[in-house]
């Protein structure tokens, strides 16, 4: 009985380490930009900050907007459903933008 405990005991002890191990040694990649993506991130986010602002029919003063490498997110909150596409369609509109991901909801 002590001989099963203890190969228990070892196969236990081995099994951690290989998988603290291996835990070690994962490396997270982590998607950076260069200088220059930036840039062009901050520029197309302003730009839309900016178009929402000058739309004649919706302002859009509860919704943030965020750029990474042209992808635009939009978060926050909007009174109608026209209201959440529109903010959309002109995102979509800014030169540059490759993509729009909708996070709008709506205010109840």
């Amino acid at each position: 009985m002590k001989t099963i405990r203890l190969l228990f005991m070892t196969v236990t002890t081995v099994g951690l380490l290989c998988l603290s191990a291996g835990m070690i040694s994962c490396k997270q990649e982590t998607v950076a930009r260069t200088g220059t993506e930036q840039q062009v991130d901050e520029a197309l986010t302003e730009q839309v900050k900016s178009a929402f602002g000058n739309s004649p029919a919706f302002k859009f003063p509860d919704v943030q907007v965020a750029a990474f490498k042209g992808k635009v997110q939009l978060n926050g909150f909007v009174s109608s459903e026209d209201q959440k596409s529109s903010a959309e369609s002109i995102a979509k509109g800014i030169p540059g933008v490759v993509e729009v991901e909708n996070n709008i909801s709506m205010k109840h």
